[in-house]
């Protein structure tokens, strides 16, 4: 199959639909392939072709979601770029995963072939390449020493994800989604380009916005779906005036870290009633969802699996547990990667068995539901957004005062957790360590604190103790 298929069939079908709304322009899915003809044409003539991998690096409007189905057109591998980061860490990225070309927003730079998208462009003559088995998408995080990795998730695994959102979620063709989060994360692209393959409709919002916007964003009366992290969702408990903040929405989706059952009451008598939660990671999509009506009665817990997906909870030694027992999570399916590129690029498959390890410790409780109930990974979850502390720790240390360094994720209320930083060295002034870090990071990677020992405390191995330095605060 080609997703750029399913597209290019939705406006034969239906051309006039409104695809995409963006600050009260309509483009229809007539108008929306068009301009995804365009953008292929115009990757073509740049060399692009089957396997290729571009970086998709502009900010959050129609051109830059459109640009997904461009690549997948051609039968090339699209790899996110955030346009927030630095010119080093998007660099670092395009080398890592070998891309061959950039689409920036009129930004060049140095070491990486950039192109600006142009949306009006002559229209690709033929048709969405025939693929079977092919990679569409390197789906990123960082591995151990803060260099990114990333899942190689086929068109077969991503159309089976949106199946599974529309199965376990509910929203449809008949649905708009309003998308407030960028289109470089997981949620963002996903949902995005889940209703545009279901033939639905998007109003992008980009950030940032405030508050009082997202909240008049999402309570447009087209709107019947939409995503929320919990950070942002506490940011708009304060909004409510006595009447329903977003009832306009059937679906409003919860995901990316844990909302606490006091909070998802709260929501649901002051935001909206109808909060579905989604517990989904980048390597696989969608692990389990906790449905509106099964919220008051276990919202302690993410749900239970989602469509066709097997989850499993176990011990060390990778053996079933029983309900109620604690233990590792791990989950397959159809949509689910079983390849991954590691921190030098290398292939590295999955196990045999097909079974994907998120890092998170669980519990199945009766009925099927399941409790998380930790991490067994240094991953930090600040704002719904994975940071790894290994990136901060190398920026630190590249700092000509710091002779070592520890990160840290601090468990915090609104935006699930902070980053606090330890260093060892000859440290003055800790302020000007958080400015060296915003030169070199994107805003969401920047350490909230920073703290200077005499010396990081150790294991015996000679590793950091990182539970130390929690227990420390």
């Amino acid at each position: 199959m080609n997703l750029a298929n399913v597209l290019r069939v939705n406006a034969a079908n239906h051309g006039d639909r409104t695809a995409i709304r963006f600050r009260g322009d309509i483009i229809s899915y007539r108008g929306a392939l068009d301009i995804v003809r365009a953008l292929a044409a115009q990757l073509d003539a740049a060399g692009i072709a089957r396997d290729d991998r571009v970086g998709l690096a502009m900010r959050d409007h129609p051109v830059h979601l459109l640009a997904h189905f461009a690549v997948a057109w051609l039968g090339a591998v699209i790899v996110p770029v955030d346009h927030r980061w630095t010119h080093a860490e998007q660099r670092r990225a395009a080398e890592a995963f070998d891309v061959k070309l950039l689409l920036t927003d009129d930004v060049a730079i140095d070491g990486v072939d950039c192109i600006t998208p142009d949306p009006n462009g002559e229209p690709y003559p033929g048709q969405p390449a025939a693929l079977s088995g092919a990679d569409v998408l390197v789906s990123l995080s960082s591995g151990t020493t803060g260099r990114p990795k990333g899942a190689l998730v086929t068109h077969e695994n991503l159309y089976e994800r949106f199946v599974s959102q529309w199965t376990a979620i509910g929203y449809d063709a008949r649905d708009c989604f309003g998308l407030v989060t960028p289109l470089f994360f997981g949620a963002g692209r996903s949902f995005g380009m889940s209703l545009l393959t279901a033939g639905g409709s998007v109003m992008l919002a980009p950030p940032p916005i405030k508050p009082p916007e997202i909240a008049a964003a999402l309570a447009d009366p087209e709107v019947t779906a939409a995503f929320l992290p919990p950070t942002l969702l506490r940011r708009l408990l304060p909004l409510h005036e006595g009447t329903l903040l977003l009832g306009n929405i059937d679906y409003l989706i919860v995901s990316g870290e844990p909302l606490y059952a006091d909070e998802a009451r709260e929501c649901r008598e002051k935001i909206c009633p109808n909060l579905v939660g989604y517990y989904a990671s980048s390597e696989g999509g969608g692990i389990s969802v906790l449905a509106a009506a099964d919220l008051e009665a276990h919202a302690d817990t993410v749900g239970i699996p989602t469509f066709r997906t097997e989850v499993s909870i176990v011990d060390g030694d990778g053996r079933p547990l029983g309900d109620n027992q604690v233990g590792r999570l791990r989950y397959r399916g159809p949509g689910v990667a079983t390849r991954f590129l590691d921190e030098d690029g290398e292939l590295q498959e999955a196990a045999a068995d097909g079974w994907f390890y998120p890092g998170d410790l669980a519990e199945r409780q009766p009925g099927g539901f399941i409790a998380l109930r930790g991490r067994d990974k240094e991953v930090i979850i600040r704002g719904g957004v994975n940071v790894y502390p290994a990136e901060i720790e190398r920026v630190l240390t590249s700092h000509s005062e710091v002779r070592e360094a520890a990160v840290i994720g601090i468990a915090d209320r609104e935006r699930g957790e902070t980053i606090a930083a330890f260093v060892a060295g000859n440290v003055g002034d800790t302020a000007e360590l958080i400015d060296y870090c915003r030169e070199h990071l994107a805003p969401y990677k920047v350490p909230a604190t920073v703290q200077v020992l005499e010396a990081l405390p150790k294991k015996v191995s000679g590793k950091i103790d990182r539970r130390a330095l929690t227990a420390s605060l």
